[in-house]
């Protein structure tokens, strides 16, 4: 009889140690998610910064370009198109 109660308090201490570090494992896993999160978030912000200077540019871009037709055609001696 002394055995088994032996066997089962060994069975109970085990389960305790197990299910102690599964806590401790989704504690630290909880935390390093949170971490990640919080980085991609700052890089989902400098992402759309990124995409909206991006943006700004082609339209400068564009505006050059407009420009340098209108120089090209000043140079050559052609109007144009009205």
């Amino acid at each position: 009889m002394t055995e088994l109660i032996a066997i089962i308090g060994t069975g109970v201490a085990v389960a305790s140690v197990v299910v102690a570090g599964q806590r401790g494992m989704r504690a630290e896993m909880r935390d390093r998610f949170a971490a990640v999160d919080t980085r991609l978030a700052a890089m989902d912000t400098r992402l759309t910064a990124i995409e909206r200077q991006q943006g700004e540019l082609r339209e400068r871009m564009a505006h050059l370009e407009g420009l340098l037709d209108g120089l090209r055609e000043a140079i050559a001696g052609r109007r144009g198109a009205v």
